[in-house]
């Protein structure tokens, strides 16, 4: 096992993740942590950084190396980004806070930047084509990814912290700021790569301080039943709702707005408005908020550094065998199930093709992560973990369906459970969740009635019944699986039959 720290000193914010990775492959994050520095409104006329600047990194940089030497960290990804790169003795500046702490630290260039960044959303957003965004206090890096992979991208030299100071957009916005601000972006746009925005139609991820803080905020107003920010969808009006509604308020009335915090009030119209320019240049169809950036990337490209390029091709398939990992369950029999599960599901018919399969055999895999809190009630606390836990390729509607399915304990117990979750689900969700269920844990049953050789499984499906037959012996018969005859008749309308090919020859 070995534990790695992730150091993003940005042009706002300095951040610092710690991640686990243990010897079998997994891993997970142990600690995070963050301070406010402002770098990008600490650069003097000069160009140079103004000496408490260093002196307040030094101090937040030696308390993440406290938390390190508790977490017990033996290596160390550091990373500095634009205003170090536009500060003309950055190198300097990082040079004194790496002698200081004792931790090496790279200026990363702007295609760095908004590469690791990439990286990290697109280890956790399965997102095939499109855009992402990343606003930083001194810069705004815009990529175009086409199946998966980098194609072009942009960096302007505007952020929140930058652009709120030089356009007066700290308080409220002065007539003229914005088209100001619009001119000065298209202007970079132009002389960069003016066509980055020809394919309209795509989803736009944003990644960084500002994404996350109008989802949080949207969040609240929608009365989001979901604590999560990571794979949030934002419509692509409400973003440029957002930016009219902030940039005509001063800091006093922001720092009131319910969802917003008060050390954000300055920045996040600045922040909000070239948000906005970007999504209407690019003209997504969705913005997805995403929770992961450059620390992540800078921890896949550790992680994943003997791949040719350090993304998973598979999201859903790399966070299912990661849990699999933390949490000690048996592979082989996981699979093994999950294979009995896409049999079982696949073979019903209409009710097979209203969800993707993989998230059959997924919940079939991840049934058992439960026991790692209490094997006795181990149903609930996968449920619980599947849905607050790491686990990405999925979006929120199919997060719920896969935690109720992998937690089911019975069609009330799973109504019940979905019931708080009801905005974010369509109609017939429910009962799918209840059918989703019931395959899954028959599944289960099934392999343990055969102990563990079941076989493939033969599935005829008449009009009043579904027959299941395994290819291996269950020596004391079906009593398990079968116990569940009673939900599976109300869900799928027919008897549940088992048995062996060799009771049937």
């Amino acid at each position: 096992m070995r534990r790695v720290g992730m150091v993003d000193i940005g042009s706002n914010t300095v951040r610092l993740s710690i991640v686990e990775i243990r010897t079998d492959g997994g891993y997970l994050v142990r600690h995070e942590q963050k301070a406010n520095l402002r770098l990008a409104a600490r650069i003097n006329a000069d160009g140079t950084f103004q000496p408490s600047a260093a002196d307040e990194a030094i101090t937040i940089l030696q308390d993440f190396q406290a938390a390190g030497d508790d977490w017990n960290v033996g290596r160390w990804s550091a990373v500095a980004t634009a205003a170090v790169r536009q500060a003309v003795d950055g190198p300097a500046f990082v040079d004194r806070i790496a002698r200081a702490v004792g931790i090496n630290i790279r200026i990363i260039n702007a295609a760095e930047e908004a590469h690791a960044g990439l990286i990290g959303a697109l280890n956790t957003i399965a997102e095939q084509d499109g855009f992402t965004v990343d606003i930083g206090g001194g810069s705004t890096e815009i990529t175009r990814f086409v199946a998966r992979r980098r194609v072009t991208g942009v960096s302007l030299q505007w952020g929140a912290v930058n652009a709120a100071a030089r356009f007066g957009l700290e308080g409220r916005a002065k007539a003229g700021a914005l088209a100001e601000l619009t001119k000065a972006l298209d202007g970079a746009l132009q002389e960069q790569d003016p066509r980055i925005f020809s394919a309209p139609g795509l989803r736009l991820i944003g990644i960084g301080g500002t994404a996350r803080a109008l989802a949080k905020l949207d969040r609240r107003r929608r009365h989001y039943p979901l604590p999560a920010v990571h794979n949030y969808l934002l419509p692509p009006s409400q973003v440029i709702a957002f930016r009219d509604e902030l940039t005509a308020m001063n800091v006093n009335e922001r720092a009131r707005v319910p969802g917003l915090t008060a050390d954000r009030a300055d920045l996040l119209a600045a922040g909000t408005a070239l948000f906005a320019w970007v999504v209407e240049r690019a003209r997504p169809v969705h913005v997805v908020v995403s929770g992961s950036g450059l620390r992540e990337g800078l921890f896949y490209q550790e992680f994943l550094a003997d791949h040719e390029t350090p993304v998973f091709d598979d999201v859903l398939e790399a966070s299912i065998s990661n849990l699999e990992r933390l949490h000690g369950l048996p592979v082989g029999r996981c699979r093994r199930i999950a294979g009995l599960a896409t049999s079982i599901w696949t073979a019903l018919g209409d009710e097979a093709r209203t969800i993707r399969p993989p998230l059959v055999a997924a919940a079939a895999r991840l049934r058992d992560v439960g026991t790692t809190v209490n094997y006795y009630d181990r149903e609930r606390h996968a449920a619980y973990i599947l849905r607050e836990g790491r686990l990405f390729g999925v979006d929120h509607r199919e997060r719920l369906l896969l935690a109720a399915a992998a937690g089911y304990e019975g069609p009330s117990k799973t109504r019940s459970w979905l019931a708080p979750f009801a905005a974010l689900l369509t109609s017939g969700d429910e009962q799918l969740a209840i059918c989703m269920g019931i395959c899954v844990s028959l599944a289960h049953r099934i392999d343990a009635d055969t102990r563990g050789h079941a076989g493939p499984l033969s599935l005829t499906v008449l009009p009043s019944a579904v027959r299941i037959t395994t290819s291996g012996n269950s020596p004391h018969g079906f009593a398990s699986a079968q116990a569940l005859g009673g939900d599976f008749r109300k869900a799928f309308g027919r008897a549940l039959a088992l048995g062996t090919a060799a009771s049937t020859d």
